[in-house]
């Protein structure tokens, strides 16, 4: 196995030698990483394969709208406490434990498609129960790559994240559309159990520490859940960042939600336009993300994130000017939007995993998930109620007014600037 001891943000350890797991970090880092883009790639294929199914046997969109709250809301209210569980524990064995449940529920899934009829409230369970799995399990590879990695090759590896979410955007829902038509939803699960044990095998072969060891006595979930909001509350640079970021994605919840609309209906396309929309944003992702691997972004993380969500903005509000006679234009401002969304959000991850002590990264990554992510269900609920009543194409130019807005904030605020020049 491999070891490595974090023992100093710096990368050296008690004695002031520089930490051999630092200095090998990449030895360390990529078979994990290799691992969880495997496991990636799976849960990527089942969830489109299970949203399939709920589309094919209920034709509902209320069903749908419901599944994705019901993935979203409970990891919002339950995502700080999980935080708090996380910094107990070594960071690789919540992945492992993550992982293994995530596993056991799509078996158990798998077992009642092979044996009895599956009801949609199952589907739904299932899916909830792999959210609340992903809860664990995301902050913890996030600190744990910020532990393995050393900060000047944070926004690289975040680079890295990107080109890889922006190719299991175009290749997972190719290849679960091909499995589900040539076997079915069953062979799907199959699939995710595979890479499940994949990723778990990486883990069991590289071995790493947290930070500190744990300690002995904890005050309780509750309070260190708010030991973490106050971190958060009382870092000037930390509360500016996600408070600007929250209100950004207001618009963001009906923005997605209306993909499917706003080929359809406002640029009167069909289902491979929408493939295509779909794969140009892929694309733009994986190019953003190759860009922020071999570059790395400016010395500031938060001036390269905050021009990355200014190209955001500009995109969003292109949507709602551009000629509606082709789909090429909408296709770009995809792109561009991918590409963009790639560099904004490598820098800003990049910038949390530095900004935080590693004994806090558990409660303190699950707060800022939930604070970020507050106002995209209030957002849906507003699409719903007002419906027909907005124009699609001007959900899409507020979220780029939103975005570009956030962009000229960065851009000024002194704190900031004083708070990455320390």
């Amino acid at each position: 196995m491999y070891d490595a001891f974090c023992s100093d943000r710096s990368g050296k350890d008690g004695s002031g030698n520089m930490d051999a797991g630092k200095k090998n970090w990449k030895r360390l880092f990529f078979p994990i990483w290799v691992g969880q883009a495997f496991s990636l790639f799976g849960s990527s294929v089942v969830d489109f394969a299970l949203i399939w199914y709920l589309t094919e046997q209920t034709g509902s969109e209320r069903v749908l709208a419901f599944s994705t709250l019901l993935t979203l809301v409970p990891r919002m209210i339950l995502g700080p406490f999980a935080g708090s569980l996380i910094d107990r524990l070594k960071r690789r064995t919540v992945m492992l434990l993550a992982d293994g449940a995530i596993a056991l529920v799509t078996l158990a899934l798998l077992l009642v498609f092979i044996f009895f009829r599956v009801p949609i409230w199952l589907v739904l369970v299932v899916l909830l129960l792999r959210s609340l799995g992903a809860m664990f399990h995301q902050p913890a590879l996030q600190s744990s790559t910020a532990i393995l990695v050393p900060e000047e090759g944070l926004s690289r590896v975040g680079g890295l994240n990107r080109v890889l979410t922006g190719a299991m955007s175009i290749i997972a829902p190719a290849a679960g559309a091909a499995l589900i038509e040539f076997f079915d939803v069953s062979a799907v699960l199959y699939v995710d159990l595979v890479t499940a044990a994949i990723a778990m095998g990486t883990l069991f072969c590289v071995h790493f520490e947290k930070e500190k060891p744990p300690r002995t006595e904890h005050p309780g979930v509750i309070r260190e859940t708010l030991e973490g909001l106050r971190y958060v509350c009382r870092t000037k640079s930390l509360f500016f960042v996600v408070g600007t970021c929250t209100l950004a994605n207001f618009f963001c919840g009906p923005c997605n939600a209306m993909v499917s609309l706003l080929v359809t209906k406002v640029f009167h396309g069909g289902v491979s336009d929408l493939s295509a929309v779909s794969v140009m944003s892929g694309i733009g992702m994986i190019a953003g993300g190759i860009l922020m691997g071999a570059w790395g972004g400016f010395r500031r993380k938060l001036i390269t994130s905050g021009l990355g969500w200014g190209v955001v903005g500009i995109g969003a509000m292109a949507i709602g000017i551009v000629p509606r006679d082709s789909m090429w234009p909408l296709m770009l401002c995809y792109f561009v939007i991918g590409a963009a969304n790639a560099v904004g959000g490598a820098s800003l991850e990049a910038f949390y995993q530095s900004a935080v002590p590693t004994h806090l990264h558990g409660r303190v990554f699950s707060v800022l998930a939930t604070l970020d992510n507050t106002t995209v269900p209030i957002g849906l609920v507003a699409a719903a109620i007002l419906g027909d009543k907005v124009p699609i194409p001007l959900w899409y130019v507020l979220m780029g007014v939103l975005h570009f807005s956030l962009c000229v904030f960065w851009m000024g605020s002194r704190s900031l600037k004083e708070a990455e020049n320390t």
